[in-house]
């Protein structure tokens, strides 16, 4: 078997598909911009919720058990 001519149609197949790629829809364009903002959007939400999430364990909203063990003491002794 020749595989240079196996080699030669399966780089005409490439090059088609390539080729017939390159041929799009403005509204296919719009629909990937579309998805792509979205996706960004997305991204940036995650970002601002971690974030948030590490922010919380550095400065957590609750009281502390410390915090509220010294809250009932002082609650007893008044």
């Amino acid at each position: 078997m020749d595989y240079r001519l196996v080699f030669f149609i399966c780089l005409c197949l490439v090059l088609y598909v390539s080729a017939s790629s390159l041929v799009s829809d403005p509204r296919v364009k719009r629909d990937v911009m579309e998805s792509m903002k979205n996706a960004g959007d997305t991204v940036a939400k995650t970002f601002s919720d971690a974030g948030d999430a590490v922010v919380g364990v550095f400065k957590p909203t609750e009281k502390s058990v410390v915090d509220k063990m010294a809250d009932g003491v002082k609650s007893l002794t008044e």
